[in-house]
């Protein structure tokens, strides 16, 4: 029986058509084979659900075409789909221009008229998956096919193949196989092999495989090899050596980041790499990850590496070992309590010789950090803890400081009214009492030999006899105490338009030692003693401020500005604080310097951590005034209405100084001043200025007299400093046009193959539009020098200036010129082109003492660009002025 439908007005679906295929074959067996073509109108569905629609079962094979749909039982359950047919199954979809099923034995297949034919090429979607090929054989039910000629996306790339067999879901062996990341249309790269086999989609295998760019064989024929298509995925595995050239010449050739990856879990990782030559020299590095989220994360690395020239008998032959370790690690204990370390030792040439990066190149110190932080849950008070570790290595110099502990009381209001309400508070109720202490310590060693002292850092930390050999003096490990506590009153009289304001602060100071100075006839000069045992020190100081408010208005109208405001604060202090130098306190004592008798005070505690009280009695008059600017725009449209916006075109004018009426000369200290603005939109303006009121001696020393005195001026500027910055932005974004004539294209509508298309030159010019931005930053100092002239400098840089020069190029840069020397500042110019599937990038800096220049042609695919940089020759796909040739760091 052959049953001929034809679909006159439309799609027609078919779900239910393997209904009837399943129940009409004994009737249809026995009735005339003469072929009958029957109106789609006449189709009736075989049952209905209770709801009154088709039951269809869930494994039913649904099934549509737009043209005709031919079913044959003389030779089996045969259908014929012709015209858009689909044939849909859990266990994919098939979408052709014709499609022939075999019901028996569940397979469906579709081949392509011509193999130019794009539009009725079989596609085969399962799941999120998609294959494209010109012949199409599969089993819905064993899930496996058949494919000729066919397209397969993969995680990371794409896979063509003149033969590709589906033996199970996980498993695709293909025959004569193209791998590539570009897409199939645009094959730049690919890598061609006999045989290939996917596994879960993840992984790659092939053999007898050779890699092709632009078409042109590479001259190397790769037995086997492995691509992780998906290389998201966590797993363990070699990590990608790169092949170094170029190198230091005293290295030779080898090989970097040759190592394992390790994933253990979602928490911990590892990591073991390193780099070899044909020298000998070598690097190993051993890293080790975990994390927890919200609760703790860190790592810890431990470097080695031995560097050695090329041969034993060379001049210059020589070998180095450098280490390092470095320990991080966060954690909070709780919503109050958190810990933090971050430590790195190492050895001074351990970045210098192991490191690409630039920065790392160049970094003299090493620091070390470790904190404890705590909070009580009622904010009662703070306690917090660290140490700090520094390694100087241009000076050989290593500092030790702490463990630090700090603990604060909350302030405390003790006359405080709760119940006020916010009203008018008395003077007691303003009382504020503070507390806080911190207990410091402090190790330095700075060795007199230099790099060539025979006294570790930890055997300086260790013995105290090593560390007076090594260093030369009596300062071991400083260590000491301090305590504060100062009570405020915010406002002493009630007043709408006057604050005053008092307080009085302390201090006490613990050591466990002191310094005792003496005179040495015979040898003229001053001998320091290190005394040991607990003394004491305090000292305090007193304040009493008045500040107010005043406003000035004035409304007189330039434009569209109508009025003025000008509010001035201005602020006048009272301190005191009594001379602890003098004998009745104890602090200060009185040492012969020479052999003419003249003598000097000195602290007992000038060497200690806490340098102890003041010398000298203050009583200071300080003075301070704050100026803010501001005017009104009113602007009135064609229709009336009036528009108005506040400006303030000066946001902080200021100056302050101070009188000591306690000292014996150079009362009046600088007048220091400062004015910034924001007034222009998107510029920001500021100025610093700082002046002396007393005259210069021959050597340029200030003298007990006023500059006005001899009528010449007020004052002396001694410093000027001025900046201005913006930024702008523009652009909507990059945006690949297409004009509307190819938006529309229909490849059913012959219309548009006509001599004249209406259409065409409609939109003609696609509108490219580039996003763009730059950030300007202008800085000018000035500096007076006696009997010189001034320091000055004048600097302008461009930071950040981006633009697209077209959609795929897009060019970035840094640059700075030095007004005074005359001279570009180092700058810095990148040009990058997106090439569908390669990246080319160019970056350059011609200025300065440090010029370089990066060249880098790469592939988007991590892992294919590592095997190109496996391979001898495609190493020169990137170039740079740097000794190891790389541009971009390890």
């Amino acid at each position: 029986m052959l049953t001929v439908i034809k679909t006159h007005i439309g799609r027609y679906t078919a779900g239910i058509c393997l209904v009837f295929l399943m129940t009409a074959p004994l009737v249809a067996r026995q009735a005339d084979t003469t072929s009958t073509a029957t109106d789609t109108s006449q189709v009736q569905p075989v049952s209905t659900a209770p709801g009154g629609s088709a039951s269809v079962p869930d494994d039913a094979v649904q099934f549509q075409s737009s043209d005709s749909l031919i079913i044959d039982f003389s030779k089996g359950k045969k259908a014929f789909l012709f015209g858009s047919a689909q044939v849909k199954h859990p266990s994919g979809e098939l979408n052709a221009g014709e499609i022939n099923m075999d019901i028996e034995k569940s397979t469906v297949e579709a081949t392509t008229t011509t193999p130019e034919d794009t539009l009725s090429r079989p596609v085969l979607i399962r799941d999120s998956d998609e294959i494209k090929s010109t012949r199409i054989l599969f089993n819905y039910k064993t899930k496996k096919g058949k494919f000729e000629a066919a397209q397969v996306q993969v995680s990371e790339g794409h896979l063509i193949g003149s033969k590709i067999k589906n033996v199970s879901e996980s498993e695709v062996f293909i025959e004569d196989g193209i791998y590539s990341t570009c897409p199939p249309e645009y094959l730049y790269y690919y890598i061609k092999a006999k045989k290939m086999k996917v596994v879960d989609q993840d992984e790659l295998f092939f053999s007898n495989a050779r890699l092709y760019i632009l078409d042109i064989p590479y001259p190397l024929i790769f037995p086997f090899g492995y691509v992780p298509t998906d290389i998201e995925k966590k797993r363990s595995g070699l990590l990608t050596p790169t092949y170094a050239f170029q190198n230091q010449n005293n290295r030779g050739l080898g090989l970097q980041n040759v190592g394992w990856f390790q994933y253990f879990n979602d928490y911990l990782t590892g990591q073991v790499d390193g780099d070899i030559y044909t020298s000998g020299t070598f690097y190993l590095n051993g890293r080790v990850q975990y994390r927890k989220t919200n609760w703790y994360n860190g790592s810890l690395d431990i470097g080695y590496s031995k560097d050695r020239g090329l041969e034993p008998t060379d001049p210059d032959f020589e070998e180095r070992v450098q280490k390092s370790i470095g320990i991080q690690h966060n954690q909070t204990i709780s919503p109050y309590a958190s810990v933090s370390a971050n430590v790195n030792l190492r050895t001074e040439d351990y970045l210098r010789r192991n490191s690409y990066d630039i920065n790392d190149r160049a970094e003299t110190n090493s620091r070390s950090t470790m904190a404890y932080n705590y909070k009580h849950p009622e904010n009662l008070f703070t306690f917090s803890t660290n140490a700090q570790l520094n390694q100087n290595f241009s000076n050989y110099s290593t500092q030790l400081s702490g463990p630090t502990a700090n603990f604060r009381l909350k302030t405390i209001s003790p006359f405080q009214n709760v119940s006020s309400g916010g009203g008018e508070q008395r003077w007691y109720e303003t009382i504020n009492i503070s507390y806080d202490n911190t207990l410091r310590s402090r190790f330095n060693y700075n060795p007199i030999d230099a790099d060539s002292a025979d006294v570790t850092f930890f055997e300086a930390l260790t013995n105290r006899d090593l560390y007076e050999e090594a260093t030369g003096n009596q300062n071991y490990i400083q260590a000491g105490f301090q305590q504060s506590a100062s009570i405020q009153v915010g406002q002493l009289v009630p007043s709408q338009f006057l604050n005053i304001s008092a307080g009085i602060s302390g201090n006490e100071y613990w050591y466990p030692s002191s310094i005792r100075k003496s005179y040495n006839a015979d040898s003229n000069r001053v001998e320091t003693d290190k005394m040991y045992g607990f003394e004491a020190a305090r000292d305090f100081s007193t304040n009493l401020n008045f500040s107010t408010t005043v406003y000035g208005i004035s409304n007189i109208r330039i434009g569209n500005l109508q009025g003025f405001r000008h509010t001035a604060r201005p602020t006048i202090g009272f301190s005191y604080r009594p001379d602890f130098s003098e004998e009745r306190w104890g602090y200060y004592r009185t040492v012969q310097t020479d052999s003419l008798g003249n003598t000097q005070r000195y602290s007992i505690f000038e060497d200690e951590i806490f340098s102890g009280p003041g010398r000298g009695e203050q009583r200071s008059i300080n003075f301070s005034l704050r100026n803010v600017f501001e005017t009104k725009i009113v602007k009135r449209d064609s229709t009336g209405e009036v528009s108005e916006k506040n400006l303030r075109f000066i946001d902080n004018l200021s100056l302050s100084t101070s009188y000591n009426f306690a000292a014996d000369s150079l009362n009046l200290s600088p007048l220091s001043t400062s004015i910034s603005s924001n007034a222009i939109s998107g510029l920001n303006l500021s100025a610093n200025a700082s002046f002396s009121f007393y005259q210069t001696d021959s050597l340029g020393r200030e003298i007990d007299r006023y500059y006005i005195e001899d009528g010449n001026k007020l004052a002396q500027l001694q410093s000027f400093s001025l900046s201005a910055s913006t930024s702008f932005r523009g652009g909507n974004g990059v945006e690949v046009y297409t004009p509307e004539y190819r938006r529309r294209y229909d490849p059913y509508n012959q219309s548009i193959f006509h001599p004249v298309d209406s259409r065409f030159g409609l939109e003609p010019v696609p509108d490219f539009r580039s996003p763009w931005s730059v950030s300007l930053n202008f800085s000018y100092s000035w500096n007076y020098r006696f009997n010189q002239s001034p320091r000055k400098r004048a600097t302008i840089r461009a930071s950040s200036i981006s633009f697209n020069l077209t959609p795929k190029w897009k060019f970035n840069t840094n640059v700075g010129y030095d007004f005074i020397a005359k001279e570009f500042t180092p700058s810095q110019f990148s040009l990058t082109r997106n090439l569908e599937c390669w990246n080319l990038s160019f970056q350059i800096n011609p200025f300065g003492e440090f010029q370089y220049y990066f060249f880098r042609l790469s592939v988007n695919s991590s892992q294919i660009q590592s095997l190109f940089q496996k391979l001898p020759v495609l190493k020169n796909l990137e170039r740079s002025s740097s000794p190891t040739g790389a541009g971009y760091g390890r």
